[in-house]
């Protein structure tokens, strides 16, 4: 488990690293309009993967861990089909994304491209994770953003810079995956009878697609009410504050891929007491990576600001700091949350999602309208994501509490 975590947090440090580099190249180079409108589309395929999260990917967290090869092959070959189909929908949606901000044809090809591949990229990586793999997730990883790296220099050269980064990152992903020629056990001869099959676990999905299309309202929202209430070059200065913490942002998902297959074996053994110190594990690691990046921006400020920003985003030390503080409350909202996903409180998560999915949209809307700036709707989401996770703690802890006791009691006798 250890080795797993470890391998995990170094994925999600890659990630995350060629994230902030690609940010800071468009900081660097790039105009905020640009800079807007890249952000614009990346959160609508933010959107694209959480409902693949919640469709494809959280089945494959219970379907396959722990059956006989042949069950979990043919619930593999289900959801392969299903995430063809689920990606056929989600190609529409991208090139709408497109037209809403004016994209010319080869943004919008781009676009499109970059969704279709990064459904199937996420899909691999996922399936590689639940089966233990991790080592193969980190050599898919290397392969894609390296080599996406490659194609991001070559095609800004000759395109614009959203148009030449999404073409980059397409061109990775199918890279990665010819490459490393992941088996799916597709059979898309027998879509109809999967799609048919899939309807016993739409009964779980509904809900938590409910939940994860409320948690992107909740944490995207923001992106497309301060695009169109301001402007592109206003929500590339508020994304530009984001970039300095998207490292953080990405610990408590690197710890929750990891440890939510274990706590769904765990369950199923009734080891109760295992699965709450993994819960509190991962609370620790969450608080101590953001205090520890805390401290690291503190000290890096006055560099990070003169030769990152270089006075081209205005006074980004608040931004920053509302930023930090989003990003240690949602990255402990993040592991109560994968507790309850793996005991399969779906419907308690989609409950409450909903909820903050109505509030945080209208707390953004009356900071913008009342004329504060965009960043103060940062110190909103950070409000609404605490209530949400003190709400699942008080939904889950003391019954898991409860239950490990009983369990000591037992052993006890």
């Amino acid at each position: 488990m250890k080795q797993a975590v470890f391998l995990s947090l170094v994925d999600q440090a890659l990630n995350s690293a060629f994230s902030l580099l690609l940010n800071l190249a468009f900081i660097a180079f790039a105009t905020p309009d640009e800079f807007g409108r890249f952000a614009f589309l990346l959160a609508g395929s933010f959107f694209a993967v959480s409902a693949q999260n919640a469709l494809i990917v959280m089945p494959l967290n219970y379907l396959l861990p722990g059956r006989e090869p042949p069950e979990a092959d043919a619930s593999l070959s289900m959801l392969t089909s299903a995430n063809l189909a689920l990606t056929l929908l989600v190609l529409p949606a991208s090139l709408g994304l497109a037209a809403i901000i004016g994209a010319d044809p080869l943004l919008s090809l781009a676009t499109a491209s970059y969704f279709l591949t990064g459904m199937v990229r996420e899909y691999a990586r996922n399936l590689m994770v639940v089966k233990g793999r991790i080592h193969r997730t980190l050599i898919y990883d290397v392969i894609a953003l390296g080599s996406a790296a490659v194609f991001a220099v070559v095609f800004w050269q000759v395109l614009a810079p959203p148009a030449a980064v999404l073409a980059a990152l397409s061109a990775g992903n199918c890279l990665s995956f010819v490459v490393c020629r992941f088996d799916l056990k597709a059979d898309f001869r027998r879509l109809p009878a999967h799609l048919s099959a899939y309807r016993q676990v739409w009964k779980d999905t509904r809900w938590a697609l409910q939940g994860a299309l409320q948690n992107e309202v909740m944490a995207r929202s923001h992106v497309f009410l301060v695009e169109r209430m301001r402007d592109a070059a206003a929500l590339g200065m508020l994304n530009a504050g984001r970039v300095g913490v998207s490292p953080l942002l990405l610990v408590g998902t690197a710890w929750c891929r990891v440890a939510r297959p274990r706590m769904v074996e765990d369950l199923k053994r009734g080891e109760i007491g295992a699965v709450v110190r993994l819960f509190r594990t991962g609370a620790a690691i969450v608080a101590g990576a953001a205090i520890l990046y805390g401290l690291f921006l503190l000290l890096a400020w006055p560099y990070i600001d003169a030769y990152a920003f270089r006075d081209r985003y205005g006074d980004m030390a608040g931004t920053l700091f509302c930023w930090w503080l989003y990003a240690l409350v949602a990255g402990q909202t993040s592991v109560m949350a994968a507790l309850m996903e793996a005991r399969r409180k779906f419907r308690a998560l989609a409950f409450v999602g909903f909820v903050g999915a109505v509030v945080v949209p209208l707390l953004v809307l009356a900071l913008l309208a009342a004329g504060l700036s965009a960043s103060a709707a940062v110190l909103g989401l950070a409000g609404v994501s605490l209530v949400e996770c003190v709400v699942f703690g008080a939904l889950t802890l003391r019954d898991l509490r409860s239950s490990a006791a009983k369990g000591r009691e037992r052993n006890f006798l």
